[in-house]
């Protein structure tokens, strides 16, 4: 209902604004599925470029494999994963991997857990357990964050800032303004930026129509974010 209010006093905003009238109230009740929404249609042809492709020949987009699943992630200094013991409440929680790549354990001490994969770091840890501690313990380990799932928002919203993005879990533009308070009054939300980086470096630019998310037309779904974007909402120009 709060992410709902949000993008309500977006779409007053863009609607003082003089950028979008109604068709903006009636794009919000027409798409309420934008939060869940995992495809994304192509930008305009600037960009030629839709959210989780790449560019092909002639503009199109080409199809690229979904994120990693959390098993094949591998742990890095910063994490944050949650371990779970059957039957031993005290030795469960949530641990964070440190500089040194290791969590440390009230029992089994500095456990080394960088460079690892979810499922490698359960069975190291299972048979640490297992060699010096409990009798054919039974272990799940789960990635809670990531220290590279965040992003950075900027410019003319009521809270810019870094934002973590949950792992595993979608989020979009539109979500994310919401969630830093939405829009100011000097927004300019039809000039918005996103800066990607790829792997092997390279950095792609998403120029987004805020307004044409929202006018119920189908022009262009949201856009799901990524790790280490950098969102900006520049200021308009008079």
């Amino acid at each position: 209902m709060a992410l709902l209010l949000k993008i309500n006093d977006m779409a007053s905003h863009l609607s003082r604004s003089g950028r979008v009238g109604i068709a903006v109230l009636l794009g919000l009740v027409a798409g309420m599925g934008w939060g869940c929404a995992h495809p994304s249609a192509p930008l305009p042809p600037e960009d030629a470029l839709a959210p989780g492709g790449k560019k092909g020949k002639a503009g199109k987009t080409e199809a690229v494999s979904p994120a990693a699943p959390a098993q094949e992630y591998v742990l890095q200094a910063g994490d944050e994963i949650d371990i779970q013991v059957y039957r031993e409440p005290e030795l469960s929680g949530t641990f964070k991997v440190g500089p040194s790549g290791e969590i440390r354990h009230s029992l089994a001490g500095s456990i080394p857990m960088a460079g690892k994969t979810v499922e490698e770091a359960e069975g190291f840890f299972t048979r640490r357990l297992a060699k010096d501690y409990l009798v054919n313990p039974r272990v799940i380990i789960k990635l809670v964050s990531s220290q590279s799932s965040q992003i950075v928002l900027m410019g003319e919203v009521k809270k810019p800032g870094v934002y973590p993005l949950p792992f595993g879990e979608t989020m979009t533009l539109l979500q994310a303004i919401a969630g830093a308070g939405g829009f100011t009054e000097l927004a300019s939300p039809d000039r918005v930026r996103i800066v990607r980086k790829a792997p092997d470096g390279r950095q792609t630019t998403l120029k987004i129509r805020v307004s044409d998310l929202l006018d119920g037309r189908g022009r262009q779904e949201d856009i799901p974010l990524e790790p280490n974007d950098v969102i900006t909402v520049p200021e308009v120009v008079f």
